[in-house]
C-alpha cells in the first residue's frame, strides 16, 4: 500500500503527453503557486490521514510533471511533512520523477536527506534529434550527469525511462538507444511503446501526415531487441514493459499491477482508498480553493463492486510476466479465478496467448504481444 503525489508543473508540455501538467511562467508566480500548491498537499494528507487508518504505507511515489523543478529543500520539507504524518513503515521506496536537465548535485542531496532513495529519469532517447521531435527539453549528453549527480548524493537506485516507436526513430537507433542506457548500468529500465494521445500535438501530426511513426511490425522487432539486449545484460524482464536487476523490481508499481490500494495526493491525481476509486479535479486553481475549504473536489469518483475489483485485478496482474498465483488469488477473494473465468482462460490457453504452470497463470511470448486481448478477457 502506498502514497502517489502528483506535481503538475512542467518547463514545457512534451508533444505526446496528455498528463495533467502546467507550463511553468515567470520565477516569482510560479514559487507563490508552488508555496500555496505544496501547502494544500500537506491539507489533504492530513484529510486522508483519518480516512485511511492506521495500515502502513511502504511506497511513496512522487509524479508529475516535473517534480524537480520544485525548489529541493521546499519538496524535501513538504516530503518529511507526509513522512511523519501518514503511516509510513520503517524504510518505504520513496520514488521521485525528474527529467535530466533539471536536477544538480545539491538538489539530490537535500532531497536524499527527506528520504528520496529512488529516482526515475524521463530520458526517453538518446538521439538530439529524436528528443526535440518530442518535445523533450534535455538532450542524450545531461543524462550521464544527472545519473552521475544522483550517485554522488547517495541515490543509486536509479530507473532511465526509454520510449520506442518515435517518428523517425530506427531500429539502429533503438538498439543505441538501449546500449547507451546499459553504459550508465541503471537498477531498473522501462520500455514503453509511443502511443499517440488524441488532442495532443504529435497525434496530430501523425495522423495529418506531417510526422511518420514506425509500423506495428518494426515496432514489435523493437521490443523484441529491447528484451533480448536487456535479459542478456542480466536485466530480469518482470513486468510488459519493465526490467531490472534482481532485487530491483518498482515496488510502488507492484501496488498497481496488483490492483491494491492507494493514496492519491494532488492536483489530478488518482487514488483507490477503501473501495473508493477517485480521481482528482485536474485544475491546479481548483484543488488549491478546493484545500481552503477542506474538502476534495473529485472529477471521477466511485465505490468498486467486488466484481470489478477481481475483473481490474485479473487485468493488471497479467501484465505481470510470473502471472496471478491462483492460491494468492483465492486466498484474497476466497474463491478461484477458475470458476469465474474458466472458460475464457480455457480460450485463451488455446490460442496460446498465456500458460498456467505451478499455480501460475502467465502470458506467453506470443500473448505479450497481444497484451489487450488477454487483459479483456477478463472483463465481465
Amino acid at each position: 500500500m502506498g502514497v502517489y503525489v502528483h506535481i503538475p508543473f512542467c518547463a514545457q508540455k512534451c508533444n505526446y503527453c496528455d498528463f495533467h501538467s502546467v507550463v511553468v511562467g515567470d520565477e516569482e508566480s510560479f514559487l507563490a503557486v508552488a508555496d500555496n500548491y505544496l501547502l494544500s498537499l500537506r491539507q489533504e494528507a492530513l484529510y486522508y490521514r483519518e480516512k485511511w487508518g492506521n495500515r502502513p504505507l511502504r511506497t511513496l511515489f512522487i509524479g508529475g510533471g516535473t517534480p524537480s523543478l520544485l525548489p529541493p529543500d521546499k519538496l524535501g520539507a513538504a516530503l518529511l511533512f507526509l513522512k511523519e504524518t501518514l503511516p509510513f513503515s520503517q524504510e518505504p521506496e520513496i520514488t521521485m520523477e525528474a527529467n535530466p536537465h533539471s536536477l544538480t548535485l545539491e538538489g539530490a542531496e537535500i532531497l536524499r536527506k527527506a528520504g528520496v532513495n529512488r529516482v526515475s529519469l524521463g530520458v526517453q532517447a538518446f538521439q538530439d534529434e529524436l528528443l526535440a521531435v518530442i518535445g523533450r527539453i534535455h538532450r542524450a549528453g545531461d543524462v550521464a550527469g544527472s545519473v552521475a549527480a544522483l550517485r554522488g548524493a547517495g541515490i543509486t537506485n536509479i530507473n532511465l525511462d526509454l520510449i520506442f516507436g518515435l517518428p523517425g526513430q530506427t531500429e539502429n537507433d533503438w538498439a543505441e538507444t538501449l546500449e547507451s542506457a546499459l553504459a550508465l548500468q541503471p537498477s531498473h529500465l522501462s520500455c514503453y511503446g509511443l502511443i499517440l494521445e488524441e488532442g495532443t500535438p504529435l497525434e496530430r501530426w501523425v495522423s495529418t501526415g506531417l510526422l511518420e511513426v514506425p509500423s506495428d511490425d518494426e515496432q514489435a522487432t523493437m521490443y523484441e531487441r529491447a528484451s533480448s539486449i536487456l535479459k542478456a545484460a542480466g536485466y530480469e524482464h518482470y513486468e510488459i514493459s519493465n526490467f531490472c536487476r534482481p532485487g530491483f523490481r518498482s515496488q510502488h508499481n507492484l501496488l498497481y499491477w496488483k490492483n491494491e490500494p492507494f493514496i492519491g495526493l494532488g492536483s489530478g491525481a488518482t487514488g483507490y482508498v477503501k473501495g473508493l476509486r477517485y480521481k482528482n479535479a485536474p485544475d491546479v486553481q481548483d484543488y488549491l480553493a478546493t484545500w481552503k475549504q477542506g474538502t476534495p473536489y473529485y472529477a471521477e469518483s466511485a465505490l468498486v463492486p467486488l466484481e470489478q475489483e477481481m475483473d481490474e485485478t485479473m487485468m493488471v496482474g497479467m501484465r505481470l510476466l510470473e502471472g496471478v498465483k491462483e492460491a494468492w488469488f483465492r486466498r484474497r477473494y476466497q474463491v478461484s479465478y477458475w470458476d469465474l473465468y474458466g472458460e475464457a482462460i480455457r480460450d485463451l490457453l488455446k490460442r496460446g496467448l498465456v500458460d498456467y504452470s505451478e499455480g501460475y497463470l502467465q502470458v506467453t511470448e506470443r500473448g505479450l504481444f497481444l497484451e489487450n486481448q488477454v487483459s479483456s478477457a477478463f472483463l465481465r
